[in-house]
């Protein structure tokens, strides 16, 4: 279920992953192999969590001196939040199954360098990510449907649709019509927009919406641009870039109805 958003800073990181409901502070006790929560005491076994994310920063003065940001979910404890730098903290406990588990992760999710003229794109996806919490917050809440239906409706028209439109017309020629990573992301594209503008059955759409425009963010994230990376010229990424530009995201909190 791991995603890649690129912040710039740790704090960054940490700041806006809040805001995405990873609230929890964990630690990891290894004797007890388990994630443990001192606010709550809440303790999660090797089971009963997922890494969504995993976020990597290079020392200032080491590359070899790297902070590691964990997002955790649980569905089982309906629990969200991190672990800083567990990596480096426990490296040497070898035969704890908590550590092995995010050793894996780490070693099996290589970390791509993402081009700084493809990163601001890239960053859009954060807010995409944040729509689909609020969504799934609101409903959970109970929020009217209509209410929640109301922000999505300005959030596709103000920058959903906008980003599909700029990458379609800038960033995926770059692969060409013809490949099959460009066939499945317009077909995405097509099917979220018809999940975005839908006006009947409006809750299971929403529900539908949610888990789809996160799926497609992974997606553009882990495959599609790290090919359109290998692939562009400086000159691609740069006119993706300066189109970019126009895109600024102000969030809409005349009704806050996910807080």
């Amino acid at each position: 279920m791991e995603t890649t958003i690129y912040y710039d800073t740790v704090s960054q990181t940490i700041n806006e992953l809040a805001k995405r409901g990873y609230t929890t502070d964990f630690k990891v006790l290894a004797e007890e192999e388990c994630l443990y929560c001192n606010k709550s005491a809440t303790q999660l076994s090797p089971e009963e969590f997922e890494i969504d994310e995993i976020h990597r920063f290079e020392g200032d003065s080491d590359p070899g001196d790297e902070m590691i940001v964990f997002a955790i979910s649980s569905l089982k404890h309906d629990i969200k939040g991190i672990i800083i730098n567990a990596y480096g903290m426990y490296s040497d406990l070898n035969t704890s199954k908590i550590i092995a588990r995010l050793k894996r992760h780490i070693e099996t999710t290589k970390p791509i360098k993402r081009d700084e003229l493809l990163k601001p794109l890239s960053r859009d996806h954060h807010h995409s990510l944040l729509l689909c919490w609020k969504i799934r917050n609101g409903i959970k809440k109970g929020i009217e449907i209509n209410r929640i239906k109301k922000y999505v409706d300005w959030f596709y028209e103000k920058y959903a649709l906008p980003h599909f439109e700029l990458e379609e017309k800038y960033a995926f020629p770059i692969l060409g019509n013809e490949n099959e990573l460009i066939k499945k992301v317009l077909g995405e594209h097509k099917y979220l927009k018809e999940l975005f503008t839908a006006t009947t059955n409006i809750q299971n759409n929403l529900n539908i919406l949610e888990k789809e425009l996160e799926k497609h963010i992974r997606f553009e994230e882990r495959e599609l641009f790290n090919e359109i990376q290998k692939n562009a010229t400086v000159e691609q990424l740069q006119r993706i870039d300066k189109n970019h530009s126009i895109i600024k995201f102000l969030d809409n909190t005349t009704d806050p109805f996910w807080e």
